[in-house]
């Protein structure tokens, strides 16, 4: 929001400085971003230029009268009216000009006035500075009215040349069949069914809200002028604007809420401008349509709420004038320790008791609320989740990984391309309202930000790059709702430099370092399951090196080389990646991790080897010795795998050790031979295995 210093001392009697004002806005929320030094003239008188970031919920500042509205509650100055030419009680204006409003929903009201006898030309001077320090080309006296009110007011208005309007009756409805419309900009547009038309009977003159149409607009000839001052849906015009990519001042105000009570106010103050600045005479009479009046609510403000929630105290009495200099409708109920406060149009960003102690707070002043501490609770429970979240982060960036943090929108490519560790075919959330239009869609996976992110860091000449990214997946569930899911996702791309006392060139990161990375999370985390790596197809995987992580049965990841395919589609070298379901990891991670004391007595280990087929996995014999309920056998693991002569070519050799201990005394060889006998037997006999010697 623009406007001058000089422009808004109109509206309220502000004595002070204007860096005392752009501190006293700031101070309640409504930031100065920058106060620069103007003059009309060259001997004019000294004005300055004042920026204001407001906030998407008080489109009442996005006029100067709501800026002084606001300059009078902080300093207690006098608010100020400007002169208008209220209409004159006469119904020649009905019979002039009809109005029908087909879609009460997205027009809650139409006002118009009109004008004859108009001399188009070019603004005054100061009307003209006024507009350009406020980023707004002047065009002529009638155009530049209309801005010049709109930025008074913040109510939106729209001049039409009453004599291009040969039905002369305004309609206000959808485009329905409406295909193709000509803007002021001279730009054919293509309009959707919803978009909302101002319309001279069947002929469409305008896209409400937005823009004006090239047929009806005023000209040098003009004569008339139909003033149009409306309410409209803000949904529907933030709807139109953003697909027509079609940003106006108009527009910014509506997709913001314009108070429906101010449509008159505004009328009148452009009538009498123009009367004086265009030699026009206003007819008598205004039409005006009003089918959807807002409804007023009720707020109740607790007193002793103030307090609690600011931390300071403030009297009630202090809190009602506070509020009434807002504007508000405000009434202290002593008996009930309450303050009624009736909500208005304007400010629809009142609709809570927390939002009355939040203007008192704006008003009252944030610099009087003293800073302290916030009181610490002792005891209470431990989120569990958030410290293996800790802990798992902690790991990684011992490991070398970097964290990265993707947006979760992406586009319907890679979602079909990613389906993430979801089941069957997931179908992907679409996204209403998106940043971008190719990102249309919430990702099902986590591996294409991670991607771009590699991408991105080699075009910088990274030689390598490490990242992982812990964050949510969407899905559509089968009734339409949404579904989340947690999960961890990795990237491993070159070799990492070797540092400290370790010499020699690093290898290349591939399948068995990504694998040991999962591994290494499972042993953090604790995972009690039996954890199993069954080869399978996976499309974006390279088919001989990749895996899934199955624990107890259940898929919970997937790991491996990227295929070479989705490489060559994102122009990138091979890489390795995994991605895991962490909220199905957490299921089997212990709530409180056991300790046991040393053991006593010295443990034994036995190895034997075996021949099997070359697909067989070597897991299975792990899993199996370990679920045999053994007491005397307290780890069981695979340290070799032989491959060629003398090896038959379909078979492989696997080597494993066991080790035995007894909790109560020291076993003899006698025993640990004789049960280590019989459990090779049985391996032999169980899979096929031939025992080497």
């Amino acid at each position: 929001m623009k406007l001058t210093f000089n422009w808004l001392k109109e509206f309220v009697a502000f004595k002070a400085t204007p860096a005392k004002l752009a501190e006293l806005l700031t101070m309640a929320g409504l930031e100065v971003e920058s106060l620069v030094p103007l003059q009309e003239e060259r001997e004019g008188p000294q004005d300055w230029l004042v920026e204001i970031a407001v906030t998407p919920n008080r489109g009442d500042c996005l006029g100067i009268a709501g800026i002084a509205r606001e300059v009078s509650a902080l300093s207690g100055a006098k608010l100020l009216v400007p002169q208008t030419i209220p209409p004159k009680n006469a119904p020649s204006l009905d019979q002039r000009i009809g109005i029908k409003i087909e879609a009460p929903r997205l027009c809650a009201r139409y006002s118009a006035r009109i004008v004859d006898g108009v001399g188009v030309a070019p603004s005054p001077a100061w009307i003209r500075f006024r507009l350009e320090s406020c980023g707004i080309r002047p065009i002529n006296n009638i155009v530049d009215i209309t801005n010049y009110v709109m930025i008074e007011t913040g109510q939106p208005l729209h001049a039409f040349d009453l004599d291009r309007l040969p039905a002369r009756k305004i309609v206000v409805r959808p485009a329905r069949e409406q295909v193709k419309f000509t803007t002021l900009d001279g730009v054919e547009r293509e309009l959707a069914t919803d978009d909302l038309l101002i319309c001279d009977g069947e002929v469409p003159v305008a896209l409400a809200g937005v823009m004006g149409g090239v047929d009806s607009e005023v000209g040098a000839e003009t004569r008339s002028v139909l003033l149009e001052s409306a309410n409209f849906d803000p949904t529907t015009i933030r709807r139109t604007a953003k697909r027509l990519a079609l940003h106006s001042e108009a527009s910014h105000r509506f997709e913001r809420g314009v108070d429906p009570e101010g449509t008159l106010a505004a009328l009148d103050r452009a009538v009498d401008l123009m009367s004086k600045h265009s030699a026009g005479t206003p007819a008598a009479g205004v039409a005006d349509r009003y089918p959807r009046k807002p409804k007023t609510a009720t707020l109740w403000l607790r007193e002793e709420r103030i307090e609690k929630l600011l931390g300071v105290r403030v009297d009630a009495k202090e809190a009602v004038n506070l509020l009434r200099s807002l504007g508000l409708d405000t009434r202290r109920v002593e008996k009930q320790k309450r303050i009624r406060v009736v909500a208005q149009a304007r400010r629809p960003d009142l609709s809570r008791e927390i939002d009355l102690i939040e203007e008192i707070a704006r008003l009252h002043g944030y610099e009087q609320i003293p800073t302290t501490l916030p009181p610490l609770r002792a005891g209470g429970r431990n989120d569990d989740r958030l410290a293996w979240e800790r802990r798992l982060h902690s790991f990684l960036a011992g490991e070398g990984f970097a964290e990265v943090i993707n947006l979760p929108f992406t586009t319907e490519n890679l979602n079909r391309s990613f389906p993430g560790l979801w089941d069957h075919a997931p179908t992907p959330i679409a996204v209403m309202n998106p940043l971008a239009k190719e990102n249309a869609e919430m990702r099902l996976s986590l591996l294409p930000g991670l991607i771009e992110n590699l991408r991105l860091n080699l075009a910088q000449k990274a030689e390598y790059f490490y990242a992982y990214h812990l964050g949510k997946t969407f899905r559509a569930g089968p009734e339409g709702e949404s579904e989340e899911r947690q999960c961890l996702a990795g990237l491993m791309y070159g070799a990492r430099p070797r540092l400290g006392l370790r010499h020699g060139e690093a290898a290349t990161a591939g399948f068995l370092d990504c694998k040991g990375l999962v591994e290494g999370i499972l042993d953090l985390l604790h995972v009690q399951a039996p954890a199993t790596w069954p080869v399978e197809a996976i499309g974006i995987l390279h088919p001989g090196r990749a895996a899934a992580l199955h624990l107890a049965g259940r898929k919970l990841g997937r790991l491996g080389q990227m295929h070479l395919d989705v490489c060559d589609a994102f122009g990138l070298p091979p890489f390795v990646a995994f991605e895991l379901d962490f909220d199905g990891l957490l299921e089997y991670a212990p709530r409180q991790i056991a300790v046991r004391s040393l053991p006593r007595f010295p443990s034994a280990e036995r190895d034997f080897a075996v021949v099997v087929d070359r697909d067989f996995p070597s897991r299975q014999i792990v899993d199996w010795i370990k679920n045999r309920g053994e007491t005397l056998v307290e780890g069981v693991s695979v340290f070799d795998q032989y491959m060629g002569p003398p090896i038959p070519e379909s078979k492989k050799s696997l080597a494993y050790k066991v080790s035995y201990r007894a909790e109560d005394r020291t076993l003899t060889d006698g025993e640990i031979n004789s049960l280590h006998q019989t459990l090779v037997g049985q391996i032999g006999q169980l899979f096929g295995a031939q025992l080497r010697s």
